[in-house]
């Protein structure tokens, strides 16, 4: 029996070239080894948990085909390559059964075991936090800092970048492809943009634990603040927030009135960040539309740019990377006890150090002195002030270095947060009118443009104390510090 003439046919022959070289070899091997690996993965997929996370997709879609493609391309060229020896190589080769059977159940155990054990791994590290936070995405540094205080922490990066499906997945990951390529040329945007504009949809992320149309009614806030006095002498804003939303009788009321189901509200932004607003769409649920634009600008046709529906994202946009202001910040640190106000001056020495010029390296240094030199100057303090010093000096470093980091341009409020009267005066300026004449409520502005609380304010927010040391609503409310 020849090699010309072998006993097993077509699949006989095909067997015979696969195994005339070992770059063939190992191409039919490659092929053979991801095709496995995709219906191992399939099936795993279908088991749901953690193999049903986005990075299950990544390897089916991405490293499968690329390692089937890598085997298809190496098989012609390990035929091309021994070309002129191929026939004596056959000649040369004893028959051997072809135990397709065996050997496809040997390569599919070998793949459930891979998959099973180092995969399984993998998948699972490459959906967290610490994979999205630190080794992957290190430029995210700032954010993934800021992330882990937010009331979001428990919720894993990919539960809210990355869309469920496979069109949501394929967007995440060339976005994430081209960030990758900006990453390795250094080239990448400081600070990193807020992704307005490839955002997931809320209705795939906050929405799955939020209920936008739940009825919440009014929340109660209290707010102390400190001033920048000798005495750092506190006082208190107390608000009712008309939070609303749908009524049991079906009305919409209070802020998130805005994202009522069966309301539209409609906007075009003049900038990337979207916190310039001159023209804007109201459509109620009775079918009533009206459109609200700032002086100058026309209300058909609309401006240039993406007409948005507002969603939770549009005040909500920083819900899980919150950057703080020095001084709001420092108001919660001496709320908490965690700074003595009994330290003449020490909110403004405090301010004036945040806000000086520092890196990352020498800001810890840099701000300890500051604060000595501050107080030295005045003659001093005593032993008992110096030691509360030292024990504040850390807690106003750990300000700076959570909010500021100077070579991502990463400055103060560098990310302003739209669920605060910055979100809310894009559109509530008093500016915003309509062909019928109403206007968008706002705050009256004074002579010097400083806006003032009026009437229209208190659709949703009811000011119950402003500006007092001690106010005695609080006392009313049996919330007396």
């Amino acid at each position: 029996m020849t090699a010309s003439n072998p006993p097993f046919g077509t699949i006989g022959r095909i067997h015979r070239l696969l195994r005339s070289n070992w770059i063939t070899s190992l191409g039919a091997a490659l092929m053979t080894l991801a095709a496995l690996a995709g219906v191992t993965l399939v099936i795993m997929h279908q088991m749901g948990g953690v193999w049903a996370g986005p990075y299950v997709g990544l390897a089916l879609t991405l490293v499968v085909p690329a390692v089937f493609l890598l085997g298809m391309v190496l098989v012609p060229a390990g035929l091309l390559l021994f070309r002129r020896h191929l026939h004596e190589r056959l000649a040369a080769m004893t028959d051997r059964p072809l135990y397709m059977a065996r050997a496809v159940v040997v390569l599919t155990a070998i793949n459930f075991a891979a998959v099973g054990t180092v995969g399984y791994s993998g998948v699972h590290y490459m959906s967290s936090v610490q994979f999205c936070g630190k080794a992957c995405h290190n430029v995210m540094g700032p954010e993934y800092a800021t992330y882990l205080r937010s009331p979001h922490q428990r919720v894993e990066c990919v539960a809210c970048h990355v869309a469920p499906g496979a069109q949501g997945f394929i967007a995440a990951k060339l976005n994430g492809t081209k960030q990758l390529i900006g990453t390795v040329l250094d080239n990448y945007s400081r600070p990193i943009p807020t992704p307005v504009h490839n955002l997931v949809p809320a209705n795939v992320t906050c929405e799955q634990c939020h209920w936008p149309e739940k009825y919440l009614g009014t929340k109660l806030k209290v707010k102390p603040h400190f001033r920048t006095d000798e005495k750092v002498s506190g006082y208190t804003n107390v608000l009712l927030m008309r939070t609303g939303g749908t009524r049991p009788d079906g009305a919409s009321v209070g802020i998130h009135w805005h994202v009522h189901p069966e309301a539209v509200v409609e906007y075009v932004a003049a900038d990337e960040k979207r916190t310039q607003i001159p023209w804007m769409r109201v459509k109620h649920p009775d079918g009533d539309e009206e459109i609200f634009t700032t002086p100058g600008v026309p209300a058909e046709p609309r401006p240039e740019g993406e007409l948005r529906r507002m969603d939770c994202n549009d005040c909500h946009n920083r819900s899980a990377h919150a950057f703080e202001l020095p001084g709001d910040a420092l108001d919660v640190a001496f709320t908490n006890g965690l700074l003595p106000r009994d330290l003449p001056f020490l909110k403004q020495r405090a301010l004036d150090a945040l806000q000086s010029d520092w890196t990352r390296e020498n800001a810890t240094e840099g701000i300890r002195k500051n604060l000595q030199e501050a107080y030295a100057k005045d003659g001093g303090i005593d032993e008992l002030r110096r030691q509360k010093l030292e024990l504040a000096i850390p807690q106003i470093t750990d300000i700076w270095m959570r909010n500021v980091w100077p070579e991502r341009k990463l400055g103060w409020n560098a990310y302003p947060d739209l669920a605060t009267h910055v979100g809310c005066f894009r559109c509530h300026d008093g500016q915003h009118t309509s062909a019928k004449g109403r206007t968008v409520f706002g705050p009256k502005l004074m002579s010097d443009g400083a806006p003032i609380r009026d009437g229209s304010c208190d659709k949703c927010h009811v000011v119950l104390s402003e500006n007092e040391e001690d106010p005695a609503i609080l006392d009313a409310f049996g919330l007396k510090r």
